[in-house]
């Protein structure tokens, strides 16, 4: 999906909403969130097995457990994210919150 905002291809979920990488995290496996920030920061999860959509690459895509049990999506080694304060589908209003959000591009990277 193309954001307006940015002006450029974006990865968005299933349901169309922005995701993102957190800095901190780097390429590991196991998510570095604060608890605190989870409710507003929330992981994406998958149930059974993982889906690329069009103009992403399957070879990319991954799945780790994480400590609560769920298993979260990394895309190009990073573990995803969506922002509750996306309203629309695409929006990217988290994009380089605190200087360590960064909505991805279909390559798999940082958008910056």
């Amino acid at each position: 999906m193309t954001n307006s905002k940015l002006g450029k291809q974006i990865i968005v979920d299933a349901s169309g909403k922005t995701v993102y990488l957190f800095m901190p995290d780097g390429t590991s496996a196991t998510s570095k969130v604060p608890a605190t920030l989870k409710s507003v920061w929330p992981a994406v999860t998958v149930s059974g097995a993982s889906t690329v959509g069009a103009g992403l690459d399957k070879a990319k895509i991954a799945v780790h457990s994480q400590s609560d049990g769920t298993k979260q999506v990394a895309y190009n080694g990073h573990l995803l994210y969506t922002f509750q304060g996306d309203a629309a589908p695409g929006s990217a209003n988290g994009e380089r919150l605190g200087g360590i959000w960064f909505v991805l591009s279909p390559a798999g990277i940082k958008i910056a």
